[in-house]
């Protein structure tokens, strides 16, 4: 098969809000967890569900997945974050549900797509030096066994894939696709991550509450109970320091401001969030900062995907020198909400971007200290 790329260009409109002066004095007060930057809402081509991003290695480019109808759109910004220009091009078919985004390390400047109705693997060269210029897809890898990748996660010559829809994990040889391993789980991987101490993978299962361990020495795995007292729904896991961290989404109802832990003996260590904003957050994705070893930051994406009291909230939490303690929480609330904020990547040091899913923007968040 021969993945179709179809190039469009979709111009958006942006709306100015007018403010009115009024007589009464208004005067600003000191906060102990104010805003720590500036966001811009950059508007994309419209779609019903805006998903990935990543930033193009050594260019202004960053690339955004578009699940409901199969766009890749590159967005040229500046230095303040904002889109200057913005071009988009269908992968493969309307339908073919575009997902995943990872860039490759074994190919620089290259990124891996997940193609999750069509069971592809692909990877593609954005070429974003021509931002009209369609991307090229180098290697097609078909799914061998299950259906349905989500997260892709590139480690050497192997491709780490999460299975939505058959419910298992993939690890694959991108340069012998023969070689492969399918892990059955249970109800729906999501991310997958590599622990940095025993090297094994994690997968977050969010309609399970558990995360399953896969023993990459033997090939067996095992699920984590997460306690019923931190939460529910297991969403965005990343190794970090000392261990493998994720989310916790929390119910249609109510989010419990959770993050979990898992460290070498696979023991689940909650922390929960304590600030009036923070403690009822529906957590959905989260990214170490880039300077964690001395800053030990750590950011956080409150969604309303699921919850429609959810506040769509970056969330910056500091810890303790051994990753034991939250020392401290600052809060940034979205402008637009509703917009079931859905993934949160670092760029610069002062320089986030983050998705909206449901309102078609590419936020721009800048931070101050």
């Amino acid at each position: 098969m021969r993945t179709n790329l179809v190039s469009f260009i979709s111009l958006a409109t942006l709306l100015l809000a007018q403010s009115a002066l009024a007589a009464v004095s208004i005067a600003p007060m000191p906060t102990a967890h104010g805003a720590t930057g500036h966001i811009i809402e950059n508007a994309l081509p419209t779609a019903a569900q805006t998903h990935e991003v990543v930033k193009v290695p050594n260019s202004d480019v960053v690339l955004v997945s578009q699940l409901s109808n199969s766009v890749l759109v590159k967005a040229r910004v500046d230095k303040d974050g904002q889109v200057v220009a913005v071009s988009a091009f269908q992968i493969g078919s309307a339908s073919s549900q575009l997902h995943g985004l990872t860039l490759s390390k074994r190919f620089p400047g290259k990124v891996w797509l997940t193609l999750q109705a069509d069971n592809l693997l692909l990877l593609v060269d954005p070429r974003p030096l021509l931002l009209n210029l369609a991307p090229r897809v180098d290697q097609e890898i078909k799914v061998p066994e299950g259906k349905g990748p989500h997260y892709i996660g590139e480690y050497g010559d192997d491709l780490w894939v999460s299975l939505q829809d058959s419910s298992a994990v993939l690890r694959i040889s991108h340069v012998n696709t023969t070689n492969y391993d399918h892990y059955p789980a249970l109800p729906r991987p999501i991310f997958v991550a590599q622990h940095p101490i025993n090297k094994n993978f994690y997968s977050s299962q969010d309609n399970s509450a558990k995360i399953i361990k896969i023993d990459t020495a033997t090939k067996k795995t095992s699920q984590i109970e997460i306690p019923a007292s931190a939460g529910a729904t297991p969403v965005g896991l990343i190794s970090g320091p000392k261990g493998v961290w994720f989310t916790l989404l929390g119910s249609t109802t109510e989010g419990t401001g959770t993050i979990g832990f898992i460290g070498a003996n696979d023991v689940v260590v909650p922390f929960k969030l304590t600030s009036q904003l923070g403690q009822n957050a529906s957590l959905l994705h989260l990214t170490f900062d880039m300077n964690a070893d001395s800053n030990k930051t750590l950011w956080l994406l409150s969604s309303s995907i699921i919850n429609s009291k959810a506040l769509d909230m970056i969330i910056k939490v500091t810890f303790d020198a051994e990753w034991t303690r939250i020392v401290s929480e600052e809060v940034t609330v979205m402008p637009t909400q509703q917009n079931k904020a859905h993934r949160i990547i670092q760029t610069a040091a002062n320089q986030f971007f983050a998705t909206q899913l449901a309102t078609s923007k590419l936020v721009s968040f800048r931070t101050t200290n």
